[in-house]
């Protein structure tokens, strides 16, 4: 259920409290942690330096041991909220357990996705007896839309998407904690935009945890996060959609994790993590001065820092730069669609809107003249967003006013207007598919 925002000072310094507790049980428990994981020979090479260190694995319980930690001390503080705290740590423990098999045994991944699919059903059914409520998502120009019966169904699948999304963009030092820390800042903020007192709750907790352990396993790394770590972080941003109802500023936030995700499963036809895409189709190739390049095979799996690669080779650390410089333009799209959520249902003024965005333009430009090579996937990514706003913007003028009989399936009432704009959705979104590897296909031939 979303909550608004109507905290004094006092509930303030609780979070802040919550927050410095967080990050330092966080950061106390890795030092251990990678200790265990060394003893027991959980440990992996770090295939991206000629000298291939081995760095401990696993890592990520930190993070779901640091996360379990700081909830139940939230539970105690914001009582109020303790039934959708519990849900969703629930939900992160089982993604942890659910990666940490992953990391020992290998898991096939259509059975890792099912997997993770029973994690986000903890959801659906706490919904379904009432213990918590999920509320429909706000769209930009539609507003809440009327899917209280049929959204819920669709919390499994929405923690299984961002969960793998996730994990499939993971694989240099930082990378994927980074992009997450910098997801989840950007949610933040939009969760004050937004008045929810649950998406601050989550942001806040999340980054808490993630701070300390970005700083282990940043480059050179200490530490790497396994599917523990990606699955339990992808699993928080989902918690973070649900339950704060951000939805759509989420969908922005990781937006570089979609284009990563729709790449891959073009190129190898299905579901797979970065490891297992290097096993058999190698995105990239490591030079003697350990500089990575991009691999021209064109049988190589399509991936985001293949992508950016393309334009010539670059150390680690550059790379990942580039990653975070995209996650932070998608923040800024996150921030820009939440203040088109608000304008949408009146929460706040349009000028508001008006005086915001010239800012996120002005930071956006600067990064793109610091990191030229992130320009053309932003340009298609900024493709995607205009057309849209279009598309909703048309679905709210053309095809909400038209009064179509509704459809009732198996005793559910389904909202004609949805079905026939979600019919009208896929085309366009084919189109943005076929945009986005046109262009892939087009910088690939600089190789």
């Amino acid at each position: 259920m979303l909550t608004e925002l109507n905290w004094d000072f006092s509930d303030i310094i609780l979070l802040i409290f919550i927050f410095i507790i967080g990050i330092s049980i966080t950061y106390f428990i890795i030092p251990p942690v990678i200790k265990l994981m060394i003893k027991k020979n959980y440990v992996g090479y770090d295939i991206h330096k000629n000298s291939k260190p081995q760095v401990a694995e696993s890592g990520g319980i930190s993070i779901v041991i640091g996360y379990s930690i700081t909830s139940i001390f939230l539970i105690f503080v914001f009582p109020q909220f303790s039934n959708d705290i519990f849900v969703l740590l629930v939900s992160v423990i089982l993604s942890g357990i659910i990666g940490f098999l992953d990391d020992r045994i290998r898991l096939k991944s259509r059975y890792k996705v099912l997997l993770i699919l029973f994690t986000g059903t903890v959801i659906f059914i706490a919904n379904f007896f009432g213990f918590i409520n999920i509320e429909s998502p706000t769209i930009p120009f539609l507003g809440q839309l009327r899917l209280n019966i049929i959204y819920p169904l669709l919390a499994p699948l929405i923690v299984a998407v961002f969960g793998n999304t996730v994990n499939m963009l993971e694989g240099y030092n930082g990378e994927g904690s980074g992009t997450c820390l910098i997801a989840l800042i950007s949610l933040f903020i939009c969760g004050l935009i937004w008045n929810s007192a649950e998406a601050i709750l989550f942001t806040t907790t999340g980054i808490a945890v993630i701070i300390p352990f970005f700083h282990y396993n940043k480059y050179p790394a200490k530490i790497f996060p396994g599917d523990v770590g990606t699955l339990s972080m992808g699993t928080i941003i989902a918690g973070v959609a649900l339950f704060g109802s951000l939805e759509a500023a989420v969908f922005c936030a990781l937006l570089i994790h979609v284009f990563n995700s729709f790449y891959v499963l073009y190129s190898v036809k299905g579901f797979f993590e970065s490891s297992e895409i290097q096993e058999d189709k190698n995105d990239i190739i490591l030079l003697e001065d350990d500089r990575i390049k991009a691999s021209n095979n064109e049988k190589a799996a399509l991936t985001l820092p293949r992508l950016i690669l393309a334009r010539g080779p670059l150390k680690e650390r550059d790379l990942v730069n580039n990653f975070f410089a995209i996650s932070i333009i998608c923040g800024f799209f996150a921030i820009f669609t939440t203040l088109m959520m608000s304008v949408t249902i009146n929460k706040i003024d349009f000028m508001l809107l008006v005086y915001f965005v010239p800012c996120l333009i002005i930071l956006s430009s600067i990064l793109l003249i610091f990191f030229p090579r992130i320009r053309g996937t932003i340009s298609i990514m900024i493709i995607v967003m205009i057309g849209g706003y279009l598309l909703l913007f048309f679905i709210k003028l053309v095809i909400m006013p038209i009064d179509f009989a509704n459809l009732v399936l198996f005793g559910i009432l389904i909202p004609s207007n949805i079905i026939i704009s979600l019919l009208i959705v896929i085309p366009c979104l084919g189109l943005w598919y076929y945009i986005s590897i046109r262009y892939f296909q087009k910088e690939s031939k600089k190789m």
